[in-house]
């Protein structure tokens, strides 16, 4: 029985083992968050990242709110930001994937309470 039991452990842990590497090789996009911050337009139904181009709100009236309440509302995404990529977060490795979901700070363009980190 003894020798069954170290044999189980041996095997949990070389599965352990085997899972931690192959998920440093398997990524993850990160989605930008329902409780982050954007801007919308109200003329043209838009929402931009905090960090827009001046461009894109000018003569526009602006405000804040975050993502779900603007797609509840009915904006959609601004085509400029979108192609600048500022909705798009970090690439993850999977192993931080993981640990993100169990609580833990991992390198995140949004911190857990919906604010832009750059």
């Amino acid at each position: 029985m003894e020798k069954k039991g170290k044999t189980i452990i041996g095997v949990l842990i070389v599965l352990l083992l085997v899972g931690f590497f192959i998920s440093i090789y398997i990524t993850v996009d990160e989605q930008i968050p329902g409780n982050a911050i954007v801007v919308v337009t109200k003329e043209d139904k838009l929402y931009h990242s905090i960090h827009f181009d001046s461009i894109c709100i000018a003569g526009k009236t602006a405000q804040t709110m975050t993502l779900s309440e603007a797609k509840a509302k009915g904006y959609k995404p601004d085509p400029h930001c979108t192609e600048l990529g500022y909705f798009k977060g970090n690439r993850q490795f999977l192993f931080y994937y993981l640990l993100s979901k169990l609580g833990l700070s991992v390198n995140s363009r949004w911190d857990k309470n919906g604010n832009w980190l750059w």
